[in-house]
């Protein structure tokens, strides 16, 4: 029996792309909630 090939797998490398993708968003976020919101202290009302 031949084997079941699938046309919707993902090309190689999607994993990748999409994991340094998300790394970067996390990186740039806690950047932005480091140095903008911890920086300007709790707010006073």
């Amino acid at each position: 029996m031949p084997e079941p090939t699938s046309d919707l797998e993902h090309p190689r490398g999607t994993l990748a792309i999409v994991s340094v993708f998300g790394v970067l968003f996390a990186v740039g976020w806690l950047a932005v909630y480091l140095f903008l919101f911890i920086a300007r202290g709790a707010p006073h009302p």
